[in-house]
C-alpha cells in the first residue's frame, strides 16, 4: 500500500524555501527600479523613500521607518518614459510587508496598488515589459 505522506513528485529546488519567504504569491513580474520616491498617509507629512522595484500590482520602497501591514497611503514615484526622460506618477497603495533592510539604512517597503489611472498603469507596464 503506498504512502499517503509521500511526495508524488519531487520537489522543485528551492520551492520550500520561496513558499516560506512568499514569493511564490507574487503573480506580476517585477522589474528593478531606483528611484526617489515619497510616501503620503493621511494628515501627515510626506515621507521621502526609494524605489527598489514596481511591477503591475505594486511597488517596493526602502525608507527610514517600518509602517504596518495593512496601511493605506498614496506612493508618489518617477518612471523612465522610452526616451529615458523621468515622470512623476502617483497610485494608492496598501502595504503588505515592511522588514527591516538589510543591505541599507531603514526598512524594505511593500506596497500593493489600489487605484491606480489608465495612464499610471500604461506607463507602468511599459516600463516592466521594456
Amino acid at each position: 500500500m503506498p504512502n499517503p505522506f509521500e511526495a508524488a513528485e519531487e520537489p522543485r529546488p528551492g520551492a520550500t524555501e520561496a513558499a516560506a519567504s512568499g514569493a511564490e504569491r507574487r503573480t506580476a513580474v517585477r522589474r528593478p527600479l531606483r528611484a526617489q520616491a515619497m510616501v503620503l498617509l493621511p494628515g501627515l507629512p510626506g515621507r521621502p523613500c526609494k524605489t527598489v522595484d514596481i511591477s503591475e500590482s505594486g511597488i517596493c520602497v526602502t525608507m527610514a521607518e517600518a509602517l504596518a501591514s495593512g496601511t493605506h497611503c498614496l506612493v508618489g514615484f518617477e518612471l523612465p518614459d522610452r526616451q529615458g526622460n523621468r515622470k512623476r506618477h502617483q497610485a494608492r497603495a496598501r502595504v503588505v510587508h515592511s522588514v527591516l533592510a538589510s543591505h541599507s539604512d531603514g526598512f524594505k517597503v511593500g506596497m500593493q496598488f489600489g487605484e491606480v489611472s489608465d495612464p499610471v498603469l500604461l506607463a507602468i507596464q511599459a516600463y516592466v515589459r521594456e
